[in-house]
């Protein structure tokens, strides 16, 4: 029998934060978005209990960054991401990848998109 993977997603979690180079980006907040894979060593033994308290709430995840962001100004988005990752890290089982990509929406002519920086343990799913 092969070995089952699992992975938890969120996507496009909106998030205020202070961020911006200039002093001046930073004194409003501005949203991005967070996109979030959570690659799991071992799959949650919730997958059999259907049992809240045998997996990872994502809930209390999404808190937890929340209220450490709203605590910092931030002049880079690589800085952003990276604190984000050592939130998620503390709050998930060891051995689990992580991956963080988040988008801001600069106002810059001709960017539709936004601008994305991703960090963490793998890319496969990007």
């Amino acid at each position: 029998m092969t070995k089952k993977q699992s992975l938890l997603q969120i996507h496009d979690l909106s998030l205020s934060v202070n961020l911006g180079w200039r002093q001046k980006e930073r004194w409003q907040e501005q949203t991005v978005l967070l996109d979030l894979d959570i690659s799991f060593a071992k799959s949650p033994k919730a997958c059999e209990s259907d049992q809240l308290a045998d997996t990872v709430c994502y809930d209390a995840l999404i808190k937890k960054i929340h209220a450490a962001i709203r605590k910092k100004n931030y002049c880079l988005l690589e800085h952003l991401c990276y604190e984000i990752y050592h939130i998620a890290a503390d709050h998930l089982p060891s051995k689990t990848k992580i991956m963080i990509g988040v988008r801001k929406f600069p106002r810059i002519e001709g960017l539709k998109g936004g601008a994305r920086f991703c960090y963490g343990d793998h890319f496969s799913s990007w």
